[in-house]
């Protein structure tokens, strides 16, 4: 018994002990903005319209996510109030599903068991899972869609109905699961000969309808932000390799935060050092030596006339994570890691592969053991370095800080008060885009959005001194130093 499930211990107890902050990680931005546009009279008429399509000027949401967005918002809301740990242990059993099918779906390709744990396990742990942990938001999403598109692979070879069900939720849940008809018609091709895998083509043609469906009322109905600039397409071969090359690094293992680092010609800013520490030099090292085992382990393998690059299951992988991007690829300015989640178990099929048949040469097992070391090491070091300094986890600590100061200065606030925070005059100039501690508490506490939900006043106004200041006529103003430590 203990040795069935000895697998599944590893992994939950590593995956806790690498992000177990993530579970005490308080709401921030967007997780205010959308407990707003979740908010209904309480009526099932009204949380059935969650579900329809709504333009985005009526809401100001692009998207059609209604499931881990406005239903499960809402939800909980309802049920919980401002409590974050509901969401966080949904998060995290989330995770662990994932990497429970994620293991059933590698075994049920390869009949492996060691291969299928080096998947699941590295899916689970990888320090891309930095942003679907700590960023609530858009990693929830990112989880629960993983969930619906593992579910559908799983599937649709045996059972085409409830695979067409969970396609359905997969939509509802992430435009990333767009993707799906695409991989199915794929798989049908790995799985059968071509005469038999042109006869189930038809299991397809359900998937794709829906499919269009979707997208053109995503187009027609929902629409598009045009002041939004990091939701602009950009058409360029380079800035679309560049973006893969930077997806890669973060599914290997190295952190979010590296990007705002690197200057023009990919040098690195010096300022790096002051944030990361003694942290640099284990990132750095175990990147570059994975990087050279990795390329090291595939050239030999090509040497070897090993077959594995042109296997049809190993292109399969290839194509999942490569066409996973596809959705969010030509957005460079919207660049994240929580976009990587729904082709993680792509990616670490394709490594787990190449490791796998390097370790069956049996003179270069030493070499398998040093790089998965090296790639534990990497997404280890980066999962506790981002607990301090990945932008979700600092400003849930923030906002915590600053709702715990406003709400025991002012435990009451009358209709309609306007609430005004002030610069702290201690805080460090960065630049003048950054701003002083009241521009980042604007985006810490989603402007008004966080203060109309904890005093449950939707007209209560929220100014901040970096932004606009009120007019000291008023006589209902009620100001706060922005600050938290």
């Amino acid at each position: 018994m203990l040795r069935k499930i000895l697998p599944c211990l590893i992994i939950f107890i590593t995956v806790l002990l690498l992000y177990y902050p993530a579970i005490f990680t308080y709401f921030s931005q967007d997780d205010f903005f959308h407990f707003k546009v979740s908010q209904t009279d309480g009526s099932l008429r009204q949380f059935v319209n969650l579900f329809t399509f709504h333009p985005f000027f009526e809401k100001g949401i692009a998207f059609y996510r209604p499931i881990f967005r406005e239903a499960i918002f809402n939800i909980f809301y309802s049920l919980f109030g401002l409590n974050p740990y509901p969401f966080r242990i949904v998060q995290f059993l989330l995770l662990f599903l994932n990497s429970l099918l994620a293991y059933h779906l590698i075994y049920k390709f390869f009949k492996n068991k060691y291969l299928s744990f080096f998947v699941a396990f590295f899916y689970a742990i990888c320090s891309a899972q930095v942003s679907p942990l700590y960023y609530l938001a858009g990693g929830i999403q990112a989880l629960g869609t993983t969930t619906f598109l593992l579910l559908t692979l799983i599937l649709i070879l045996n059972n085409s109905f409830f695979a067409f069900i969970t396609f359905l939720l997969a939509l509802g849940s992430h435009e990333l699961t767009s993707i799906i008809p695409f991989l199915i018609s794929a798989l049908l091709f790995i799985q059968y000969p071509f005469s038999k895998a042109l006869k189930n083509v038809w299991k397809v043609l359900p998937f794709f309808l829906v499919l269009l469906i979707y997208l053109y009322l995503e187009i027609t109905r929902i629409g598009f932000s045009a002041s939004e600039k990091q939701y602009q397409t950009v058409l360029s071969l380079k800035t679309t390799l560049n973006s893969y090359i930077w997806y890669t690094g973060w599914a290997l293992g190295l952190p979010e935060m590296l990007i705002d680092f690197v200057l023009p010609g990919f040098k690195l800013n010096p300022n790096l050092m002051r944030y990361w520490g003694s942290y640099y030099y284990i990132i750095f090292s175990t990147f570059l030596i994975s990087l050279l085992l990795l390329s090291t382990g595939s050239i030999y393998l090509i040497m070897k006339r090993n077959k594995l690059f042109f296997d049809k299951k190993f292109l399969f992988f290839v194509f999942w994570f490569v066409f996973s991007l596809a959705p969010v690829i030509l957005l460079p300015l919207h660049k994240s890691t929580q976009y990587l989640e729904t082709g993680l178990v792509a990616f670490w099929t394709i490594i787990g592969l190449i490791i796998l048949n390097i370790y069956r040469l049996k003179t270069l097992r030493i070499f398998c053991i040093v790089l998965i070391i090296s790639l534990f090491t990497l997404s280890a070091t980066s999962a506790i370095l981002q607990r301090t300094t990945y932008w979700a986890a600092e400003r849930g600590r923030y906002a915590k800080q600053l709702i715990k100061q406003l709400t025991a200065v002012y435990p009451v606030l009358p209709k309609g008060a306007i609430v005004y925070f002030k610069n702290d005059p201690n805080y460090p100039s960065l630049t003048h885009e950054w701003g002083s501690s009241s521009k980042q508490a604007a985006l810490i506490l989603n402007n008004a959005d966080a203060l109309r939900l904890i005093y449950k006043d939707p007209t209560i106004k929220v100014y901040y001194e970096d932004l606009e200041k009120p007019d000291y006529s008023e006589n209902n103003i009620y100001p706060l130093v922005a600050k938290w430590e």
